[in-house]
């Protein structure tokens, strides 16, 4: 799952956007929820950003549903962050974040088939997501495509400076492919 990140201005101004009525309620809900999901207080992060969403009558910015849907992840309520992660996806379309966190999700379920086309879409998207491609290299890995799994590991290494837990990683599926 992505790093934790502050609201970015995009999500803020289209919030704004939204309504001029309430909106100053809506955005210190948004930071709020913000604040508890970074602080890992899930149940209060989700109460605030269902307070922001009802706020407004229409969609509103991806983010707020990318948002919930990690809180929900970290819950441990992957049916609902798979949901929330679809609801971004309809009103942005193709958004790195979303497609990599609803991958992540799948793997988490053992949905592997639904997970690698996500990671290999928000990879698209954005190739320097390493966290996405070491998820799709386990997902490879789940189902025994191990040339797949260390062709993925062999560019984390090289992202994330050959860490020692992924070359240890790697080196076993090498043996692995190799029996």
């Amino acid at each position: 799952m992505s790093s934790l990140r502050r609201p970015t201005w995009a999500a803020l101004l289209l919030l704004t956007a939204c309504s001029m009525v309430g909106t100053t309620r809506a955005v210190v809900y948004y930071r709020r929820a913000h604040k508890y999901l970074a602080a890992r207080d899930y149940d209060r992060a989700i109460a605030y950003y269902d307070t922001t969403i009802a706020a407004f009558s229409h969609p509103l910015a991806s983010e707020v549903f990318t948002d919930r849907g990690e809180a929900y992840f970290f819950k441990g309520m992957y049916e609902r962050a798979i949901a929330d992660f679809d609801t971004a996806l309809a009103i942005l379309g193709e958004e790195e974040r979303a497609l990599a966190d609803r991958g992540e999700t799948y793997r988490r379920l053992r949905q592997y088939g639904k997970a690698i086309p996500d990671y290999g879409r928000a990879l698209a998207l954005s190739p320097k997501l390493t966290w996405a491609r070491y998820g799709r290299a386990q997902a490879w890995q789940a189902l025994d495509s191990l040339q797949r799994a260390i062709a993925d590991l062999d560019t984390v290494l090289m992202q994330w400076n050959g860490r020692p837990d992924i070359s240890k990683e790697r080196r076993l599926l090498v043996a692995r492919l190799h029996r």
